[in-house]
């Protein structure tokens, strides 16, 4: 019972906090605000956006007290009744409109995250709003001197409109860039940024002294100029997206409506549709690039994502392979020890040419379960690492075929590389060399591994060079070509080009052929598998404006 009323207390607690300190950011506000430049309209409008919804009673009692002072000051001059309808809180008025837009239109799809689409379509509705009750109370005004038209709704309209997003702009980009940080690392992120430097350094001087150029001219050209204001806003936007124009837009709508003098004249009033006009295009503007840019690195991260699994699965093939590769070669161990004591128990009954056939077909089966094994994983290769395979399963292949081989390896690093680009050097030399000697009757193989590291990134480059010398070819016996068998002993499935290219393609890099009269070069080029931390973020619709 205790807790529950404590609960209570600090809420009602909570709700006068609120009611006190939007009363007097309202009265701080207020004597800035003018029909054409209503900044009352955007502080409202970025309370009821950003504020949870248990605290907009309170916001609307915060309202009543300074807008029932200010009313009462008009009575005597537009009347009761218009007094009446301009003592309705205008926040209260505008509540409907943003709930809509925060339930229904999806303002806030997720946390961090706005639609600029929807924001835009609940500022010009609430404008809207606001601009029809100004405009019905001057309707039912007493005061014979006012001669109604509808420039004063275009007037109210307008400035509403271009106040909300010279104020909503800034609680915007607090509520993106705070993202669950703490609010110091915010503030020195924000201060370090190159957006903050940009702005302060270019833009602000920019604009300044445009501002300043534009009351020294001529009425005509001080229009110019102070369309020319936005033109920085453009390339901040273009260079940072939504976040250049969110810090950068709000500066160039203060100049321009400081510029601008509060007058009900239609010069007045295209200015500043210019102003709104060109706030929102750049704002939208800002938003499609970044929505843009956030698919280019959700496809960037989908495709990084689906490549990593790619690697993994050769990885764990590889392993299984290495796996069978030791189990053949403990069947092949039994099977001899088996097969060597049944001849020992039949060689009473077998003649000595019986003897001889069966122990050669014995060392035969022994010598193909045993290069199965090799073809699949070489023994080198578990027991001493990539360059004792690259040099003796390699070369034993070759030498089985007749053909001289030559292994090296160069610069550093190679130690240091993934598993799994270990696992992808070694079947890629395979396929190489059985693609070289495929293309080429090959009397010299040359393999070269080379490693390096480019900045933070380790890389290797294969480089397998295959020599047709007619010489060294005319000195070997007809058997030895072609080298069909080759493919199998280097446990190769397919030597093709795309073949190649699609392994090195998974690592990030590239395979380029040479072709002379006797001579094959092929160069593949191989990055180190990083490891990649991807977490999973929805991708906004095409038709959305989301920023984050």
């Amino acid at each position: 019972m205790g807790k529950g009323i404590g609960f209570r207390g600090r809420e009602w607690t909570l709700q006068i906090v609120v009611t006190l300190v939007y009363a007097l950011a309202y009265c701080l506000v207020r004597p800035y605000s003018d029909a054409h430049w209503s900044l009352t309209a955007g502080l409202r409008l970025a309370c009821l956006l950003f504020i949870p919804y248990r605290f907009w009673v309170a916001l609307a009692l915060g309202e009543i007290g300074p807008l029932a002072y200010s009313v009462f000051q008009c009575v005597s001059q537009y009347g009761d009744v218009t007094a009446t309808i301009w003592s309705i809180p205008p926040i209260a008025i505008a509540m409907p409109v943003v709930w809509f837009c925060r339930e229904h239109l999806g303002l806030f799809p997720a946390k961090s995250v706005i639609d600029v689409k929807a924001l835009l379509i609940c500022a010009l509705a609430t404008s809207l709003v606001w601009a029809l009750v100004t405009y019905l109370g001057f309707i039912t005004a007493t005061d014979p001197t006012m001669h109604l038209s509808p420039v004063m709704l275009a007037g109210t309209f307008v400035g509403t409109y271009v106040a909300i997003l010279t104020v909503i702009t800034w609680p915007l980009f607090f509520v993106v860039a705070r993202n669950g940080r703490p609010l110091r690392q915010m503030l020195s992120d924000s201060l370090s940024a190159p957006l903050t430097f940009v702005t302060l350094v270019i833009v602000v001087p920019v604009l300044l002294l445009i501002a300043g150029l534009s009351t020294r001219v001529d009425t005509g050209t001080g229009a110019i100029l102070q369309w020319s204001l936005f033109i920085p806003v453009a390339w901040v936007t273009l260079k940072f997206g939504w976040r250049g124009a969110a810090a950068t837009g709000p500066l160039a709508v203060v100049a321009v409506c400081a510029l601008t003098q509060s007058v009900p004249d239609p010069v007045v009033i295209q200015t500043q549709a210019f102003v709104a006009f060109a706030v929102t295009f750049l704002f939208v503007m800002g938003a499609r690039i970044a929505s843009q840019l956030h698919a280019q690195e959700q496809e960037r991260l989908t495709v990084s994502r689906a490549i990593k699994v790619v690697q993994q699965s050769l990885h764990h093939g590889d392993l299984r392979l290495r796996q069978t590769s030791h189990a053949l070669e403990a069947v092949g161990g039994n099977l001899s020890i088996t097969q060597s004591r049944i001849i020992q128990r039949l060689q009473r009954y077998l003649s000595p040419d019986e003897k001889v056939q069966l122990a050669q077909q014995t060392s035969a089966t022994q010598n193909q379960i045993f290069g199965l094994a090799e073809s699949l994983h070489p023994v080198a290769w578990r027991q001493r690492g990539l360059p004792a395979a690259l040099r003796e399963s390699i070369g034993r292949a070759l030498d089985e075929c007749s053909v001289a081989y030559e292994f090296d390896i160069q610069g550093r690093g190679l130690s240091q590389l993934a598993s799994t680009v270990h696992q992808a050097i070694y079947r890629i030399a395979c396929e190489c060399v059985s693609q070289v000697c495929d293309q080429l009757a090959c009397s010299h193989v040359k393999l070269i591994l080379r490693g390096g590291e480019i900045g933070e990134r380790r890389w290797a480059v294969l480089h397998v060079t295959g020599i047709s010398d007619p010489a060294a070819l005319r000195q070997l016996p007809p058997q030895a070509l072609p080298r069909t068998n080759l493919a199998a002993k280097l446990g190769v499935a397919t030597s093709t080009q795309p073949a190649i290219e699609a392994q090195a393609a998974l690592f990030d890099g590239i395979v380029h052929t040479k072709r002379h009269e006797h001579k094959v070069i092929m160069s593949v080029f191989l990055n180190d598998a990083q490891h990649l931390t991807l977490g999973h973020q929805s991708l906004p619709p095409a038709s959305q404006l989301w920023v984050r």
